[in-house]
């Protein structure tokens, strides 16, 4: 019996029609790794930790319908599979003197390997990109919902894909929606893929990270705000402005409503534009992300001197710490670039890189207290597409966990003492602004790095709660219940909260007559939570 050449049973299996790229990892090699080609990888440590740090997806069993491999005398698998910081590894015997063939399928669901889920990574046109948004959303019914949430000014349907381990289709209480567009600028091509990518990867991915995510957060991404200039801009141009602007010579991230009022370059407002302020009133996001090309630097408000020339928001201590946390994920990705940010650790306020007014970050921080950036991943606009693995490769984890940031800080619900959620309500952090708005369901978010605050509830600007809050070192938010009675905000003229109308949507759950019911469950069930 002679012991065959490390990855032997791999060779073989791989000459069949399977579109998965295996990683068989052996102690003694640190690693043998096989593409569906049969083309040798790796025999590497490095390459093989390399891997590790990726994350591909756990396998532990096999559809070989028809496939027949080599006769194997002696198969061993570690039970373990590769659930620990030790790399477990799978061996064989084969006996060379006897190459038959049989049906080994009983024999193949014992293996453990690494799969890397064959995402299609290369360029996409708006129809192609369609085609698989629609086609993902039909294969995963219960975890993605595509919506259009309006057209551009071609026509041309602006697709977001709302994603989460559950009821991706509604907003569920408490639980946080984060969002991430691409595409913004036509011809900024890199971040419609890598989003792109990155749907299908939360889709199909057993990551623990990935998982997390699913599990408590539900994520939008708009792939493309700008088909119409993707459709025109030009494979390979690095550096020019064609396919920038929308049909009508309009540039998105000058077209938002100025928050004091300033004059915007056009007098005209997009439809691309209306869309996400549309969607922006109507789901309560709590961290946002907008991804461009043309250099390659984390993009922070303020986008223009409000005040004099400070450009510093109060919340700067969040955005310096999640903007190097992401660019030390992905400093790779800057070869080839000028540099004109390395004095910053490539994270800038966006007045200090150049001013604008009319900006999307800006926006939504100042109007609903999102907590909003711009990463800008690629120096070249439209780079070649042999580079687009390595920009997936980069970003992915890093735009993970980004999303996970929006678990950070406190949330919770403010209600009065009939459990009705309170109208016309906002947070404030000690006297950060902007403040947060507090939805129609009496739900609330703020992202806060560990520390004590002062959290304070306003009543139509009139304050009318505060409590001392301590942020811990931990990934879980601090959950409050905050209890108002009405005789402390009626003084203020407000409303009766039990009349309140609340808007429909399609984004939004609606308050049924039974949501005062409902919401008193949820606090008798964390009350016992609590001294359990």
């Amino acid at each position: 019996m002679n012991k065959t050449k490390p990855g032997y049973l791999l060779d073989k299996l791989l000459k069949t029609r399977y579109p998965l790229t295996y990683y068989l990892i052996r102690q003694q090699e640190f690693g043998r790794v096989f593409s569906t080609n049969n083309e040798l990888f790796t025999s590497s440590e490095s390459e093989v930790k390399l891997i590790r740090k990726q994350k591909a997806s756990l396998c532990a069993a096999f559809d070989i319908s028809d496939t027949k491999v080599p006769q194997v005398s002696k198969f061993y698998t570690s039970q373990n599979g590769f659930n620990s910081d030790q790399d477990y590894y799978s061996t064989h015997e084969q006996s060379s003197e006897n190459d038959e063939e049989y049906d080994a399928r009983p024999l193949l669901k014992t293996i453990f390997c690494y799969v890397n889920h064959a995402i299609d990574i290369r360029y996409h046109t708006y129809a192609e990109m369609t085609v698989k948004l629609k086609n993902l959303s039909s294969t995963y019914p219960t975890k993605a919902s595509l919506v259009e949430i309006g057209t551009s000014q071609g026509g041309k349907s602006l697709w977001a894909m709302a994603l989460s381990a559950y009821s991706a289709s509604e907003h569920v209480l408490l639980r946080p929606e984060v969002k991430y567009i691409g595409n913004m600028h036509g011809n900024e091509v890199v971040g419609l893929e890598v989003l792109l990518y990155l749907i299908e990867y939360l889709l199909t991915s057993n990551d623990t990270q990935v998982q997390k995510l699913m599990n408590s957060t539900r994520i939008w991404i708009i792939p493309s705000m700008n088909p119409d200039g993707l459709e025109i801009s030009q494979y390979g141009d690095c550096i020019s402005t064609y396919g920038r602007f929308t049909l009508n010579n309009i540039d998105l991230n000058r077209n938002f409503p100025d928050y004091y009022g300033a004059k915007l370059d056009s007098p005209i407002q997009a439809q691309e534009t209306s869309a996400i302020i549309s969607l922006l009133a109507n789901v309560p996001f709590v961290l946002s992300a907008n991804y461009h090309g043309g250099a390659f630097v984390i993009n922070t408000p303020y986008d223009r001197y409000y005040v004099g020339r400070l450009s510093t928001s109060d919340d700067d201590d969040i955005y310096q710490m999640i903007g190097h946390a992401y660019v030390n994920r992905t400093v790779l990705t800057s070869d080839g670039c000028i540099g004109d940010f390395t004095n910053t650790g490539d994270v800038t306020r966006g007045a200090d890189w150049y001013e604008i007014v009319g900006g999307m970050q800006d926006y939504g921080y100042w109007n609903y207290g999102t907590i909003e950036l711009t990463m800008e991943i690629s120096c070249c606009k439209y780079p070649a597409s042999d580079t687009l693995t390595n920009y997936w490769n980069y970003n992915r984890d890093a735009m993970i966990e980004l999303l996970l940031q929006a678990q950070r800080g406190v949330k919770g619900l403010i209600l009065n003492e009939y459990f009705n959620p309170i109208p016309s309500t906002q947070v404030m952090i000690n006297n950060r602004k902007p403040v947060v708005q507090v939805t129609n369901l009496g739900e609330f978010w703020r992202v806060l790095l560990p520390g004590t605050y002062i959290l304070k509830v306003l009543y139509r600007n009139n304050l009318v709660y505060n409590q001392t809050i301590t942020i811990s070192e931990t990934s879980l938010p601090l959950n409050l219940t905050i209890i108002i009675p009405s005789s402390v905000y009626s003084v203020y003229n407000a409303t009766a909260t039990q009349s309140a109308a609340i808007a429909l949507s399609p984004f939004h759950t609606i308050l049924s007559h039974n949501a005062s019911i409902l919401l008193f469950s949820l606090i008798v069930s964390l009350f016992i939570r609590s001294v359990k």
